[in-house]
């Protein structure tokens, strides 16, 4: 709440009455009005949950740039977001509180009913558990193409690629497009393909 009176108040420079929406980041969503420091509810819905997508990126080197994938899963409504640890990755796990933030300002500014979860560190080979391991990379599949489930993975290494013993043979390379992308555009990339695929 404090976060919001201060980009109200602070960076809008409204202090109220105020219509806006609002959520608690678990699917309730509504529409009321703010007035110092309050905001009196008004009508709300229950969104349902979407079936979930889930991306797992080697976070990149650069600060902005890890919290670009964080705002931008957010925005278009990944479920998951996991910060993969590969061999080759090169950047630092942004803290958790920084991530969390990232995400909730990206919900609310979207005006999302679900806050994106988001786990990391995790190793490459621990992946699997969530489902389908796919990998992006310019060799693969359309994701059209495959026959996969919806409980898949896509996983978007660093900028140095996943190993050879990493990848193994029970990953599937899956195709983005016919250039070699940044972390965090073959992040956004993906997610949209998949969350096509599984929405239709």
């Amino acid at each position: 709440m404090e976060a919001t009176r201060v980009h109200l108040e602070k960076v809008l420079r409204n202090s109220g009455p105020l219509e806006i929406t609002y959520t608690d980041g678990s699917g309730l969503r509504g529409k009321g009005v703010y007035s110092d420091g309050w905001i009196q509810r008004g009508t709300e819905q229950v969104v349902e949950r979407p079936h979930p997508v889930t991306i797992a990126v080697a976070p990149p080197r650069n600060k902005s740039r890890a919290r670009f994938v964080v705002e931008k899963l957010a925005e278009i409504g990944v479920a998951r977001l996991l910060w993969l640890t590969t061999v080759h990755t090169e950047g630092r796990t942004p803290r958790m509180e920084k991530s969390s933030a990232w995400a909730q300002s990206a919900m609310e500014q979207s005006q999302g009913a679900w806050l994106m979860e988001i786990s990391g560190p995790v190793d490459f080979s621990d992946v699997g558990q969530f489902g389908a391991v796919l990998i992006a990379d310019r060799e693969g599949d359309d994701i059209d193409d495959l026959d996969i489930g919806d409980d898949a993975v896509l996983c978007v290494g660093p900028e140095g690629g996943f190993s050879e013993n990493e990848v193994g043979q029970t990953a599937i390379k899956v195709r983005l497009g016919d250039t070699t992308m940044r972390v965090e555009t073959a992040a956004l990339v993906g997610a949209v393909l998949l969350t096509r695929r599984i929405f239709g």
